[in-house]
């Protein structure tokens, strides 16, 4: 898996090449940590985790969903599990497990499918996991809604949902320089 994580951003960077700086941190994290720690959910230097944005084609929305641990409203996404084939199918697996739904499609980012953003963030002390304070390297893609669905939560984690258009979540400090990535492709 190092090398398919490896040859992930590489594709990313073909197409983000202004991100190589950026991208630093991850690959060096990917490099010098053993096969088995980088995904794991113990290593408390960091662990690779994938996302999605949700994006609903016939509202114009983004599905973003209240994390009770981290108290505030995010896109779906989590731990990679080592079932997973890839970091593509733990971010489909994440957000069927979160929101229920399973009629979307990945975008292409040129002609690849490739996460629309690789972001490293700081996530705080988990009190209900007792986790302490960690890095997450998210590979984050961006999901198109092809049918309406009911959402149906992951109320573990999860405790509201709603959809948000893209100038709520250019508000939210959250989400950086992804929402420019997001108004140029669905454009």
């Amino acid at each position: 898996m190092k090398e398919e994580y490896l040859k992930t951003i590489k594709e990313y960077l073909s197409y983000y090449k202004e991100e190589k700086t950026r991208q630093e941190e991850v690959e060096k994290f990917i490099r010098n940590t053993e096969e088995s720690q980088i995904i794991d959910w113990n290593n408390f230097d960091g662990h690779i985790v994938a996302s999605a944005f949700i994006y609903n084609e016939k509202n114009k929305k983004f599905l973003v969903l209240y994390h009770k641990d981290l108290e505030m409203y995010l896109y779906p996404g989590g731990h990679i599990d080592k079932e997973d084939k890839n970091i593509l199918e733990a971010a489909k697996r994440e957000t069927r497990e979160e929101t229920g739904l399973t009629k979307f499609k990945e975008v292409l980012i040129g002609n690849k499918i490739i996460p629309i953003d690789i972001d490293t963030h700081r996530i705080p002390y988990n009190k209900r996991l007792n986790l302490k304070a960690h890095t997450h390297f998210d590979f984050r893609y961006l999901f198109i809604l092809t049918e309406e669905e009911k959402i149906k939560q992951d109320t573990k984690e999860m405790g509201d949902y709603k959809w948000i258009d893209i100038k709520e979540l250019e508000e939210n400090n959250n989400y950086g320089k992804v929402v420019n990535k997001l108004k140029n492709i669905l454009e």
